[in-house]
């Protein structure tokens, strides 16, 4: 390659125009993409930070709340005279417990206990409490008796949901407040703090989840946060999202909060895919322009050289045209001068010679060059977008990429490349028809790597426009594809009159013959079969509310087949 750059002064300003005009724009793009995703990800990160610090702030408002109700409750002298006396039936203990405990119903239990028995409480259930006093919550009371205390504990046999109880002894005589806090508690709590795209996790002393809630806040992390934690890691350690961790203060809690990436990297790989589009756009049209800056500035180098291969092959009137001044224009002339000393002297010798030979060269034979033709086709288009006239560019654009497509050397394409080609076609029909058709196409990306014989798409989908949405002035063409095992069916359905009794009487009998004056099926059916074996090729069906299905069934591959059928070099 670079020999080959070498040998022409021409293609070393071309090269060297086109380096210096896209590596700065390769490298800058570089550069502010990595800046771009490093600015992205810390604004998130600070956002994300702050509502984690809204999150445990509400938490921590709420622990609060029931701290001061219970000191409050252990206040209250109807509740007082209740514990001493034992369980009093007054109406005004009642009283007294619901105007203590209203900033806190809705989001909680509460229940005071004489011992091991409840005998007030803001449930509205007539089930009789007991707590154990040897173990549990009681028993941290019993124990630090000044102290409010937190447990968290599973309640039910089969669900084991976890339950939180926060305690306080607040009478000699045994007695105790006691508020419980469940799940829907907690959500209540929590509710609008918090996007249904992230997840919360409040975790006890033992990294058992007391609370998890949000897309995120699922099994999996909790079990990768919780391995973190427990072999002491940094808590983003093989995690693909954000974890945010804080400690509840004086409850023993630890509350998790995760987001999802800011830029991911479907997102990260979209956007360097981008860059690489601009930096090809780039190439080409600096290719452009330095093909155009590089032809003038190596033209006069180019002339001499001309001149001086003419010259050598015998043509004594090879003469350069300048108008330049500088060292090229010296070179020119003193060419010209040598060339005419020259030619005098050979005149001199052939003087007597009145008739010279003359050789006639004339082109016997013209080749179109494909690429005239596409040259062609981009003029119109630019001339039609020059004049406003944007229907014919789009057709130009769509026909340049159809005729491309359809005399390239390979037999084999992917479907990728065939549903680019089918766009470029259904695009100049629908402005053909005048949009009274429209086309959709659903293909799971997982199949456009998969490879089947060239252009068998587009006579199925042509037969559907031409004939089966004949007169419909709002058709629709569908193409879907699947993969059903081993092998990839690719369905056209349309909503059109519906195929006839005979056409699919003719399509199930293969016979070319009777099927000659359907060209795209017989040759797209034909080709299936060649190429795959008979139990491949085309089927069709009328569909029961109105059109036609075709199905197009072939194995699935990611290369083209090594052996092709003599039939198919025959029939092409």
């Amino acid at each position: 390659m670079l020999s080959y750059i070498n040998k022409s002064y021409r293609r070393q300003l071309l090269m060297s125009f086109i380096l210096l005009s896209v590596i700065p724009l390769l490298v800058s793009g570089i550069l502010l993409l990595m800046l771009f995703r490093i600015h992205v990800q810390q604004d998130f990160a600070e956002k994300d930070m702050q509502q984690e610090r809204l999150i445990s702030g509400k938490l921590e408002d709420s622990f609060r709340t029931f701290r001061k109700v219970i000191l409050e409750i252990e206040k209250d002298a109807d509740i007082e005279k209740a514990l001493r006396r034992g369980h009093v039936q007054s109406s005004n203990v009642y009283a007294a417990l619901y105007r203590e405990t209203g900033t806190i119903r809705d989001i909680s239990v509460v229940d005071i206990y004489a011992g091991d028995k409840c005998i007030y409480t803001t449930d509205r259930g007539h089930t009789i409490k007991t707590l154990p006093k040897d173990f549990g919550i009681l028993a941290r009371a019993d124990q630090n008796p000044d102290e409010i205390q937190v447990e968290t504990f599973y309640e039910g046999l089969f669900m084991r949901d976890m339950t939180l109880q926060i305690a306080k002894k607040i009478n000699a005589n045994e007695g105790y407040v006691v508020i419980t806090v469940k799940k829907e508690n907690l959500m209540k709590i929590l509710n609008g703090m918090y996007s249904g795209n992230d997840g919360v996790f409040l975790l006890n002393r033992f990294y058992e989840p007391l609370f998890e809630s949000g897309n995120l806040g699922n099994q999996e992390n909790l079990q990768a946060i919780r391995t973190n934690l427990f072999h002491r890691q940094h808590l983003q350690e093989n995690m693909n999202v954000n974890v945010y961790c804080h400690p509840i203060e004086t409850t023993g809690l630890i509350l998790l909060y995760l987001t999802p990436p800011a830029l991911n990297e479907n997102i990260y790989s979209t956007m360097l895919r981008v860059l690489l589009l601009l930096a090809v756009l780039a190439i080409l049209v600096s290719a452009f322009l330095a093909g155009y800056v590089s032809n003038y500035l190596s033209r006069p180098i180019r002339k001499l050289n001309g001149a001086m291969r003419d010259f050598r092959h015998g043509n004594l009137q090879a003469h350069i045209a300048t108008e330049r001044d500088d060292e090229f224009g010296e070179l020119s002339e003193g060419f010209n001068k040598t060339t005419v000393q020259i030619r005098h002297m050979m005149e001199e010798r052939v003087r007597q010679q009145k008739e010279l030979n003359a050789t006639e060269i004339a082109m016997v034979q013209a080749q179109l060059n494909p690429h005239f033709l596409y040259n062609t086709l981009d003029t119109i288009k630019w001339v039609a977008k020059a004049h406003h006239v944007p229907e014919i560019a789009m057709l130009v654009e769509n026909l340049s990429k159809l005729l491309r497509r359809s005399i390239s050397g390979s037999s084999f394409v992917t479907l990728q490349d065939a549903l680019d080609v089918l766009e470029s076609y259904c695009a100049i029909e629908e402005f053909r028809f005048e949009d009274t058709f429209s086309c959709e196409i659903e293909v799971p990306e997982e199949l456009m790597n998969c490879v089947l014989p060239k252009l068998i798409l587009q006579p199925v989908v042509e037969n559907a426009i031409i004939h089966g949405l004949d007169g419909v002035t709002d058709g629709l063409v569908k193409i879907t594809a699947c993969r059903k095992g081993d092998d990839v069916e690719i369905r056209v359905m349309d909503n059109g009159h519906g195929i006839t009794d005979d056409m699919l009487k003719l399509l199930a009998s293969h016979d070319q013959k009777k099927l000659k004056g359907h060209l795209g099926f017989t040759n797209v059916d034909t080709i299936l079969r060649l190429y795959y074996g008979e139990e491949y090729g085309l089927k069709a069906r009328r569909l029961p509310e109105a059109g036609t299905e075709v199905l197009l069934r072939f194995p699935y591959a990611l290369e083209a087949p090594k052996e092709v059928s003599a039939e198919i070099h025959k029939n092409s």
